[in-house]
């Protein structure tokens, strides 16, 4: 039996302005991620693979077009709703990291507990700096702490309220690879063993091959998939995306 859809996207689109002056980031995206799942996005400079990240988020309305979480219409809800989807439901990864500079790493990872009015669970921030390698770090401020040391406080922030789905923005863009290799095994240790789902926007072969799938986007629109995606193939899928986009 398949597993639940955690994540689904129907008929999405994005315009930025309008009329002729208008730029159209997603153009008809029909997509579902199961639960325990791991997804990369891949596809050219302006594709539409952030738009889609920030829309499924609810960082960003769709201009039409539907985002379901758990089976949930979520599209419609007010600022409120959506923020408390994002603290509760939504894990969100970012390339910048984005951690508050004068919190601790425990405080960081506790913060969307904090933000949703609750007490944070002492005992799962502890479990999540031990699984990703930063227990002796609990109460360093982020100034202090390498590139990729804040990116897995970042990710283990993510991860703090169990939620329904994570989606990560280009995470090891600014990482070297040693560091890069670390948070993806634990992107793809967050669905083998705790039955995450999680879509990642990456530019990097190597970082798609730690996915099930690859979904490629070309001009707004899901232009191929790849299924047991090796850096080799996807690489090579890459440097001919037009033989998809004629294709389609």
């Amino acid at each position: 039996m398949s597993a639940p859809v955690a994540l689904e996207v129907q008929g999405l689109t994005r315009t930025y302005g309008e009329g002729a002056a208008g730029v159209v980031a997603l153009a008809g995206i029909d997509l579902a991620f199961r639960r325990g799942t791991f997804t990369a996005v891949m596809g050219p400079s302006g594709s539409g693979k952030s738009t889609f990240l920030t829309c499924a988020a609810g960082l960003d309305r769709p201009t039409s077009g539907r985002v379901l979480i758990g089976g949930e219409d979520v599209t419609d809800w007010d600022e409120e709703r959506r923020t408390t989807l994002r603290r509760e439901r939504i894990g969100f990864v970012f390339q910048g990291f984005h951690l508050l500079p004068y919190l601790s790493a425990e405080q960081n990872i506790g913060l969307p507990r904090r933000l949703a009015g609750k007490r944070p669970d002492r005992a799962r921030v502890r479990a999540l700096l031990e699984r990703v390698g930063l227990a002796d770090r609990a109460h360093h401020l982020p100034g202090s702490l390498s590139g990729g040391q804040q990116q897995r406080v970042a990710l283990a922030r993510a991860l703090v309220t169990d939620p329904d789905v994570v989606l990560a923005d280009e995470p090891t863009g600014a990482l070297d690879s040693a560091t890069a290799r670390q948070v993806l095994g634990m992107l793809r240790a967050s669905v083998t063993d705790l039955g995450q789902t999680v879509v990642m926007v990456t530019h990097d072969p190597v970082a798609a091959s730690y996915a099930d799938e690859v979904v490629f986007l070309v001009d707004g629109r899901v232009a191929g998939r790849m299924a047991e995606p090796t850096a080799d193939a996807v690489a090579g899928q890459m440097a001919h995306l037009d033989d998809l986009v004629v294709a389609r």
